[in-house]
């Protein structure tokens, strides 16, 4: 990508403006675990939905490649789901989450099931938490603009989003993403008219793309897109979601909170799709399409205007990297050998720093075995939530609760069946996982 000297001083300043904000909240936290995971339990409603949208949301470049791919199916496939899997999140457990006493995932498995199982909990927790899909289209991104090798790219973009999180935590990553909420809208809001000025709107779209880009299945057999409504279930699982929820400052703004949330991400996909439509109609022969955004942006935009776009484009990528580097890091060195080892409350931001750089190390080496967006959410999501998924829903509901017994194997059941459908070739190791732990949850339930 050829970039001006504008591009690159728009881009350098907004990178700045994101480590010094995250770096200035960083100097206003207090002490104590819980300001540290949690930002004091504080959030307000506009605080909670200026994190969570960037946050969860995350893949920008992953829809653009997915959209390139299938065209419109994104909506069924990243959109939909998601926004109805997210509403039912808010009517029946956040409420529960909030009005908790624990600061993550596996404490609240602790409290329902015993240590064990929540040391089983953290580790998976660690790897669905784990950056490696934000990490690779961050690296991917300054590959695009710098032309420097990927690994270099990635590293650079590791140590640049977890940097301000050492000193400052959940606090210094909220602060950040509220600068980072902005600037998603305002980049993608500047890419789309330009292309409909340029290109024209529906017409063109119809004549240039590929008939299966207009069909809402994309050319894919109903199972694929199954899977993914069914990957969508992540938003039980995801410790993003439920730390944003514990550090709401109360039920109901959590619960309102996501709801809201929930229109912000129809908006955004509107714009995504409707970009990563118009990169394939303009530029059908791109060989790598995780570069759609980036790419289109060099072909439309001119100077300055090109570098606010592409700044927009890096905005939730850059805000998940930050989010999920930080509950990686918590689920390792906290949650994870805090039930290892005794570990003094001291010490516990001593050990999530450690956890961050672990963190770094996987996602870094993800990023490079497994060089797709859409591939990392599949593969992780596929092995992943199938162990996570009935036993922390159940924990919501005493009455729905297996023996602690039954929570592990039930866990490991769904984790380890789904890992050896994957490794044997299988295109949906999900479902032999989830059926295989909803098997061995009912078991559980009659020896309760």
């Amino acid at each position: 990508m050829v970039l001006s000297a504008a591009d690159y001083l728009i881009l350098a300043a907004y990178l700045a403006a994101v480590v010094w904000t995250g770096l200035r909240a960083a100097g206003r936290r207090e002490a104590g675990s819980e300001d540290y995971i949690l930002a004091g339990r504080t959030l307000t409603l506009p605080s909670f939905v200026a994190t969570l949208v960037p946050s969860f949301y995350g893949g920008t470049l992953g829809v653009g490649e997915y959209t390139y791919r299938y065209g419109i199916s994104n909506w069924l496939a990243q959109g939909a789901p998601y926004y109805l899997f997210s509403l039912l999140y808010a009517a029946l457990v956040a409420g529960r989450i909030r009005e908790s006493q624990g600061l993550t995932i596996p404490d609240h498995l602790e409290r329902a099931y015993g240590r064990k199982t929540a040391a089983l909990a953290a580790f998976l927790v660690f790897l669905l938490a784990s950056p490696a899909d934000e990490a690779l289209m961050l690296g991917t991104l300054a590959q695009w603009v710098t032309g420097w090798p990927l690994w270099l790219c990635l590293l650079m973009a590791l140590v640049a989003a977890a940097g301000f999180l050492f000193a400052g935590g959940l606090r210094a990553d909220v602060w950040a993403n509220r600068l980072e909420f902005l600037v998603m809208f305002g980049g993608f809001s500047l890419i789309l008219p330009f292309a409909v000025l340029r290109a024209g709107g529906t017409g063109f779209l119809a004549a240039n793309l590929p008939p299966s880009h207009l069909n809402w299945t994309g050319g894919k057999p109903p199972l694929f897109l199954m899977t993914w409504l069914f990957l969508a279930l992540w938003t039980f699982v995801d410790p993003a979601f439920h730390q944003r929820v514990c550090a709401a400052k109360d039920a109901a703004t959590a619960r309102r909170g996501i709801c809201v949330s929930v229109l912000f991400w129809a908006a955004f996909d509107f714009l995504t799709t409707t970009t990563g439509l118009y990169a394939r109609a303009m530029l059908p022969d791109l060989q790598e399409p995780l570069q759609a955004y980036p790419a289109l942006a060099s072909h439309l935009l001119p100077s300055g205007v090109r570098g606010l776009c592409l700044a927009g484009v890096a905005s939730t990528p850059l805000a998940a990297l930050g989010s999920t580097s930080f509950l990686s890091a918590v689920s390792l060195g906290r949650d994870a050998a805090g039930r290892v080892w005794t570990m003094r409350a001291e010490d516990e931001e001593a050990w999530v720093r450690r956890g961050l750089l672990a963190t770094c190390v996987l996602s870094f080496v993800l990023a490079l075995a497994l060089p797709s967006v859409v591939a990392l959410w599949y593969a992780v999501g596929s092995v992943v939530i199938p162990g996570l998924l009935i036993p922390l829903t159940a924990s919501y509901f005493p009455a729905l609760r297996p023996g602690p017994r039954g929570a592990r194997a039930c866990s490991l059941a769904g984790c380890l069946t789904s890992s050896a459908a994957w490794a044997l070739g299988s295109s949906a190791p999900f479902y032999p996982g989830l059926a295989a732990s909803a098997v061995v949850y009912l078991l559980a339930l009659t020896q309760r």
